[in-house]
């Protein structure tokens, strides 16, 4: 009897903390005050390529670590989240959207070495793949709650890449891309607005 007591009271106790408490809509990273930004993920719907998801977890650590509030949005595209961005902003009861956008780019030109290109670097004349250059373009969006840009910033990394995984070289310089349009947006001026623009 004392034992069924102590378990049951074991269990409310467990149940009242974390343990029983309702999710949040998406993955959301919590800091105490200032306002909450939805992020739209990197990527179209229904996209797995692992570097745009990495992409989006590692840009809400990075706001995270700024102390910004983000949560992140099941994904949808870009055009469509700003025609809903009121609906969005009341879900998460957020401030705004922030829409990310990153491209790449690798060199096609035969680089300094005299190795001639290939789609995805360039091969030496001993048949082993060799250094390439690539660059990650990151566009990053303020969306206010009634779809109009408010602020933007484009930032580049670059990075002469060595070897076959290709993907380490485009999620290190998708990092660093982010890294520095956090930075970018963490110290925008107060009550910064740009003329509106589409993405």
């Amino acid at each position: 009897m004392l034992l069924r007591r102590l378990v049951r009271t074991l269990a409310v106790t467990l149940c009242a903390s974390s343990l029983c408490a309702a999710p949040l809509p998406a993955a959301a990273v919590e800091n105490a005050g200032g306002p909450l930004y939805v992020i739209v993920p990197f990527g179209d719907p229904g996209d797995t390529d692992p570097i745009y998801r990495n992409a989006t977890k590692q840009f809400s650590i990075d706001l995270s670590d700024r102390r910004v509030r983000s949560a992140i949005a099941t994904p949808i595209d870009a055009i469509e989240a700003v025609g809903t961005a009121r609906q969005m902003c009341s879900d998460y009861n957020a401030e705004g959207l922030l829409i990310p956008q990153i491209r790449f780019e690798q060199s096609k030109e035969r680089n300094l070495t005299g190795f001639l290109p290939v789609v995805g670097g360039v091969v030496s004349s001993s048949g082993v793949f060799d250094r390439s250059p690539i660059r990650a373009q990151l566009r990053l969006y303020l969306i206010d709650c009634s779809g109009v840009v408010r602020w933007k910033t484009y930032t580049t990394a670059n990075k002469v890449h060595k070897g076959q995984n290709v993907a380490a070289g485009l999620t290190e310089i998708t990092n660093e891309a982010l890294a520095d349009a956090v930075e970018q947006f963490v110290n925008r001026p107060a009550g910064a607005a740009t003329t509106s623009g589409s993405l």
